[in-house]
């Protein structure tokens, strides 16, 4: 059974079938194959995966950050960063950085954070002679803020698979997503020469000031997010409604968001949903199988056998996600690996929650890795700009958060010690 499975995904993967296709169609094949499962078994395990009452918070939280951006928000978002960090050395590449922690916030997924802040400062840094590769690695790698300052998609999806409190996992993320800030702003800082960048005029307090009047209603909507679940008000499921009612109440409000446009939204974020939804049902059916045929089990007993510390593990941990993430999109990469990773790590005492921070930025430095590399794929078509020349320049910065993702593994009170402070902890 694990044999057909393994050899079924990878040779779809290398016909070229979307890895959400390819997932479902591997298990329908060992199934198949082996003979000894009902075919029914598959309705019945992919069903059982999407009927999940915190998975909803998905299409809520993508329908949100897209309806919000259409409103006109990443612009008041992008004037606010401006007027906090522009004047510092690296001058739009700052404000890149700082206006993906703050979308971040709001949208929760990578893609739409490489997408939208590339679409709207990939121009400008054009015009202002900035040399275009250097400047999508940068919007690349800011995207990664996404899924892991609350809230996060991927968080959720944790969340749904182990029965972790949201709440803690959503600000497990917020040390992890502030280092990775700084490590980005300061490879901005060293790297400013070669990107051609100008600093900007320092803002003055007036302007400051207006600018983040303007952004007021960026920043309320993660607050109410957070603050909403914290204190039990609402779940993360019904944040996301009143994210969505909040972001088109805004819109409309600001008369930046017309019924054709949310009309478009809507079909947007269903799509996408959709998508990720495929690509949760067809993992689901494969890490199914794999439990089935013991593999967690027998894997973690190997480990064991050969692992001699919790440090030697979490060198491993960085290696395997590494490796993986190369290969298979985040949210695949994190459905088959949890059920397989988690009752390892467990035996060796590694938090929890600190587990979902490790896999949530192992995963995501995969999207920057050649030879998939979506979020630079995604960055280079808003800018319009050839991907093979990225290469060269996103050397450094990759190596940089590479270097992050290590404090984060071994420095679990970055991800544990918010948590413990406001007494999320399980």
């Amino acid at each position: 059974m694990l044999l057909t499975l393994t050899i079924s995904l990878l040779a779809f993967l290398v016909l070229g079938v979307p890895i959400a296709f390819a997932l479902g169609l591997a298990g329908l094949t060992a199934i198949v194959i082996n003979d000894s499962i009902p075919l029914v078994v598959v309705a019945q395990k992919v069903y059982a995966s999407l009927d999940s009452f915190p998975l909803l918070a998905i299409p809520l939280f993508i329908y949100a950050g897209s309806v919000m951006n259409s409103g006109g928000i990443t612009e008041r978002i992008v004037d606010f960063a401006k007027s906090l960090v522009g004047h510092l050395r690296g001058g739009l590449g700052q404000v890149v950085v700082l206006t993906s922690l703050i979308f971040a916030s709001i949208s929760g997924s990578a893609a739409a954070a490489a997408a939208a802040v590339g679409g709207m400062l990939l121009p400008a840094m054009k015009r202002e002679g900035y040399d275009e590769p250097y400047s999508v690695v940068i919007v690349a790698s800011s995207a990664i803020l996404g899924p892991i300052i609350p809230p996060s998609i991927l968080m959720v999806i944790f969340s749904s698979m182990t029965g972790e409190s949201i709440g803690a996992l959503f600000v497990a993320g917020i040390g992890p997503g502030l280092l990775i800030t700084g490590v980005l702003m300061l490879m901005v800082y060293l790297l400013a020469g070669k990107m051609g960048a100008k600093q900007l005029q320092r803002a003055s307090g007036a302007v400051m000031w207006h600018a983040f009047v303007r952004a007021i209603p960026a920043l309320v909507m993660p607050l109410i997010i957070i603050v909403g679940i914290l204190s039990g008000v609402f779940t993360a499921t019904e944040a996301g409604v009143v994210a969505v009612a909040y972001g088109i109440g805004y819109g409309f409000v600001t008369r930046q968001l017309s019924f054709e446009t949310l009309r478009r939204e809507t079909l947007a974020a269903a799509i996408t949903s959709s998508s990720i939804l495929i690509i949760l049902g067809g993992a689901a059916l494969v890490s199914w199988l794999l439990s089935r045929e013991g593999v967690p089990a027998e894997l973690a007993a190997l480990v064991k056998q050969w692992v001699s510390s919790k440090t030697m593990l979490l060198f491993l941990l960085l290696l395997v996600l590494f490796v993986v993430g190369i290969f298979i999109e985040p949210i695949p990469a994190m459905i088959m690996l949890v059920p397989v990773l988690l009752p390892i790590t467990n035996a060796y005492g590694v938090d929890p929650v600190h587990f979902a921070v490790i896999m949530t930025v192992g995963v995501l430095l995969g999207s920057l890795s050649p030879p998939v590399a979506v979020l630079v794929l995604i960055a280079a078509k808003a800018g319009n700009v050839d991907y093979s020349r990225t290469n060269k320049p996103l050397i450094p910065v990759f190596i940089a958060l590479i270097v992050a993702h290590a404090i984060v593994v071994f420095v679990p009170v970055l991800s544990t010690g918010l948590v413990r402070l406001m007494g999320l902890e399980g």
